[in-house]
């Protein structure tokens, strides 16, 4: 069932402490870094969602928006924050991804979601976001600490080849590398690479977060995400593929 109603940390901070700063409606949930120049929103929903996240938003300075993939249901607002004057950043290996998500294709990481993957498939082939530019960024891992943010860029690809996190005083805002989409933490359903992805999900585990902040579901502690990580990995091959 999809949460059409909001909830942010203003509402239900006991949920997962006060230093996530989060909006969540619709399945999406978008973040914001506080910085020393200003405030950055980590991904940016559906369009459903605008109205309740332009109020949350009025209570911060968004200077930048840091796309963690460019599908729809992460960059469609983008262009409306592009003309209150925020700069997009997307990861190069996304930059086509852009009103292109065909360009893409995704895979189910497992075989339970073969069906979610063909109804993501139409659903992203039929729906496309407003056009915005963006800055690209390659390989700086830095690029946030020099615009005044006490964070770093991790490349997580897999769900697209240009999947990308941000680590910060101890959690890991990772797109849809992991997921809590069902109110429990699993594995992102589907992947243009799982081969890519599980080696992200190495990735997250060798950094071992305190806290997961997920684009779809309420941000979790990484030890409840450790047992579902670890139990994909045990299960699959070096590809992603399940081990018979």
């Amino acid at each position: 069932m999809r949460m059409i109603y909001s909830m942010t940390d203003r509402l239900h901070p006991a949920v997962i402490g006060d230093d996530i700063l989060y909006y969540a409606q619709c399945d999406v949930t978008c973040y914001v870094i506080r910085g020393e120049r200003g405030d950055m929103l980590i991904d940016t929903g559906l369009p459903q969602i605008w109205g309740g996240m332009e109020k949350w938003l009025a209570g911060y300075d968004i200077r930048q928006v840091f796309l963690t993939h460019a599908h729809v249901d992460h960059d469609y607002n983008a262009a409306k924050l592009q003309r209150k004057g925020a700069r997009i950043l997307l990861s190069e290996r996304d930059s086509t991804l852009r009103q292109n998500f065909l360009s893409q294709r995704l895979k189910p990481t497992i075989p339970k979601y073969a069906p979610r993957n063909v109804l993501m498939t139409i659903g992203g082939g039929l729906m496309r976001s407003p056009a915005y530019t963006a800055d690209i960024f390659g390989k700086d891992r830095s690029l946030l600490r020099r615009m005044g943010y006490d964070a770093d860029i991790v490349p997580l690809p897999g769900h697209t080849y240009g999947s990308c996190g941000v680590y910060s005083n101890g959690v890991l805002y990772c797109g849809d590398a992991f997921t809590a989409l069902w109110k429990r933490p699993d594995i992102c359903p589907n992947a243009v690479s799982p081969g890519l992805m599980r080696r992200s999900l190495e990735r997250i585990v060798k950094l071992s977060p305190k806290m997961l902040a997920c684009g779809h579901g309420l941000p979790l502690r990484f030890d409840e995400a450790y047992p579902v990580i670890e139990e994909y990995l045990r299960r699959t091959d070096k590809d992603g593929r399940l081990i018979r």
